[in-house]
């Protein structure tokens, strides 16, 4: 099919320069473990050896963190650090529906999103992350040196690293970059492959399809241009804060959102888009991911859902009530939806249309 080109302001000026970087910093990626010095519950999770404990100082009431080796995966040259990735996991009050695998952003960190995560294990969702390099508590070596294939082969470790169930339904929720790495890790069949199970749906939240030229307005990421609630509980401020401390991830980043955005989604993989506001989202081209989530992304059949929220910046799941909480909801409901089969909307406030 041909698809329809994104209208995005896309870092041309920033590709050009980043394009002339010419010191390539090594990569990472395998598996030890260590808790977590303020647990008060501990559990192991498969064969792995990764031990997972409860921080009660933390901002994800009930979130369990621990650390995967992640060593055997580095790539060739790859110097500095521990090559250990901290991995969450927030179990839900019941028995488990669904595992989910939540992607987080760049300068983002996995319990920067308790909102949602709670919205989730509500559900009877399972709910999974871990911190990218160079961001949260991860001491894997700088993003830079971590391809699109690198990554996504982290996330697959993490996936088959948790994994209690191989018969549980398995659900990807991204937002921002995590969007657009989940998006790239669907469309290529070589990145799927790094999964214990099929992915039943994804959920994107902002995905970083059609990025603008400066992240923030000004190209770097601060808490008030990610949403209007200045006391969001997060774990801690934007960091990295701009794309440009990592060039070589940021040549990465418009290169696969380029590919990405003239590319369908698979037609078995169900999937929400959920969008902010187009003059208030100072981090992608909310009008071009809109477009691309309507005619490209459904292009050969898959099942594409778009939910649209006024008056909300780019951090949506961390926007004030009713916005937040809307997202949270939808989110949750869709999850459980391409999971079980079941409908269970629970969505009422309007926030999201």
């Amino acid at each position: 099919m041909t698809a329809a080109r994104p209208r995005g302001r896309l870092f041309g000026g920033v590709l050009a320069a980043a394009a002339v970087v010419s010191v390539l910093v090594p990569m990472v990626t395998g598996f030890e473990t260590e808790g977590v010095a303020a647990a008060t519950v501990a559990q192991t999770v498969t064969d792995t050896g990764l031990d997972l404990s409860i921080d009660p100082t933390g901002p994800v009431v009930g979130l369990a963190t621990g650390w995967l080796d992640v060593s055997d995966l580095a790539p060739p040259g790859i110097a500095g650090g521990e090559h250990r990735v901290r991995v969450g996991v927030m179990e839900p009050a019941g028995e488990a529906v669904a595992d989910v695998l939540f992607l987080h952003g760049h300068a983002d960190r996995l319990d920067n999103h308790p909102a949602l995560f709670e919205h989730l294990a509500a559900r009877g969702l399972r709910v999974i992350s871990f911190d990218l390099p160079s961001h949260g508590e991860t001491d894997a070596g700088l993003i830079d040196a971590w391809s699109f294939d690198d990554v996504a082969a982290l996330a697959g470790r993490v996936e088959r690293a948790t994994t209690e169930d191989r018969n549980r339904p398995f659900v990807l929720v991204g937002w921002s970059f995590g969007g657009l790495l989940e998006t790239t890790i669907v469309q290529s069949p070589e990145r799927r492959a790094a999964f214990s199970r099929p992915i039943a749906g994804l959920a994107l939240e902002a995905p970083a399809i059609v990025p603008l030229a400066f992240s923030g307005g000004d190209g770097v990421s601060k808490l008030r241009t990610l949403t209007h609630d200045l006391r969001a509980p997060v774990a801690g401020p934007p960091s990295p804060a701009s794309p440009f401390q990592d060039p070589l991830f940021a040549v990465r980043l418009l290169a696969q959102a380029q590919l990405a955005a003239i590319t369908p989604l698979p037609s078995d993989v169900p999937a929400l888009v959920v969008l902010g506001d187009p003059a208030l989202d100072r981090y992608i081209d909310v009008a071009a991911v809109d477009d691309w989530a309507r005619t490209t992304a459904g292009g050969d059949g898959a099942p594409v859902r778009v939910l649209s929220c006024d008056g909300a910046r780019h951090g949506l799941d961390l926007e004030s009530w009713p916005i937040g909480e809307a997202v949270g909801q939808a989110v949750g409901d869709f999850a459980v939806e391409v999971a079980t089969g079941r409908t269970t909307a629970t969505h009422e406030s309007g926030a999201c249309e």
